[in-house]
């Protein structure tokens, strides 16, 4: 069972919060904001809602204290989703405008919350930097294919893969901080570090086909075939997939990669004291067990479909899975 989200009261204010302020901007911006906050809003984003509070319970911080946190993380989340968003061309062009004005309002917003809780001085300020300079080397990294293949990551490139979510580790060190724990930082960071990893590689396994379609890179793809990721290769990065599905080990191996990240993420959660959270990634990690295993029967399905199409009307064999 999935852990506990933040409560709806905490989550109700919140959005509420950040409505006011968005209100105040021109009528174009405000309405971007509000979708854009609909989009990231919980279920699909519990981690990045609720995490401060997992942390701040845990490390004993003030309610008022915890709901700062959300606050900074829902503006922090939304700023790099649109950035993203931006990045991926993901926007459309009458948007783009009003898009770029908007991420640079949820940034002011964002550091405008944590220069309530921390002074200018504060080491607080040298993991914001750290962080998001993490981010901003992962997303461009993501833009271009790596120069090997997935069965030669090292754990610095399997890390790379997560540090798109590096953001989401400003509130871990903030709630440290706060609680006075600083010595705690480095076990939480590596815990986020392996979780990011692990659902990255999660991120990709899922949305396979859409990235071949999009032409961006995916390490699911990259796992199945050593072709690069280019539109004139697409079909045959496809088929390799789905023969990896169907014949090899129906990416077993790429799912134990991940779970072994997950593995680690919950034990380090447990030492430092965060129980939530490693409830948290022990369930993501049993999502991960269950998709891996409807993702190799439908991909018996979906090259049995595909082999009909070859074969036309006259008939289509039997294909039977081997283990």
């Amino acid at each position: 069972m999935q852990p506990p989200r933040l409560p709806e009261t905490l989550e109700s204010a919140i959005k509420s919060q950040v409505g006011a302020v968005l209100a105040r901007e021109p009528a174009d911006l405000a309405g971007l904001g509000m979708r854009l906050l609909d989009r990231i809003s919980p279920p699909n984003w519990t981690l990045e809602w609720s995490l401060p509070g997992w942390l701040g319970s845990a490390l004993g911080l003030s309610a008022p204290t915890i709901a700062d946190l959300t606050l900074a993380n829902v503006y922090g989340l939304a700023y790099v989703k649109l950035q993203d968003d931006l990045i991926d061309g993901e926007v459309v062009e009458d948007d783009q405008q009003v898009a770029l004005l908007l991420a640079t309002v949820l940034y002011r917003e964002w550091l405008r919350v944590y220069t309530r809780l921390f002074l200018g001085e504060s080491p607080f300020w040298g993991f914001f930097e750290r962080y998001m300079a993490q981010w901003v080397a992962a997303t461009l990294r993501n833009r271009r294919s790596p120069n090997k293949a997935f069965r030669d990551y090292n754990a610095a490139d399997l890390r790379g893969l997560g540090e798109r979510g590096a953001p989401l580790k400003i509130c871990a060190a903030a709630a440290c901080l706060l609680a006075q724990r600083e010595g705690l930082i480095p076990q939480l960071d590596s815990a986020l570090d392996h979780l990011l990893t692990g659902a990255v590689l999660l991120d990709h396994a899922l949305d396979w086909s859409g990235d071949l379609a999009a032409g961006r890179y995916n390490a699911f793809v990259a796992y199945a075939s050593a072709l690069p990721q280019t539109p004139e290769h697409a079909e045959a990065n496809r088929r390799a997939l789905l023969q990896e599905l169907l014949v090899g080990r129906a990416g077993r191996p790429y799912f134990g990669v991940l779970r072994r990240h997950f593995q680690v993420a919950i034990s380090e959660s447990r030492t430092s004291g965060v129980l939530v959270l490693a409830d948290y990634v022990t369930w993501l990690r049993a999502q991960a067990d269950a998709y891996g295993k409807r993702l190799a029967q439908g991909g018996r399905a979906e090259l049995q479909a595909l082999v009909g199409q070859a074969l036309g009307p006259a008939g289509t064999p039997e294909v039977s899975a081997i283990s």
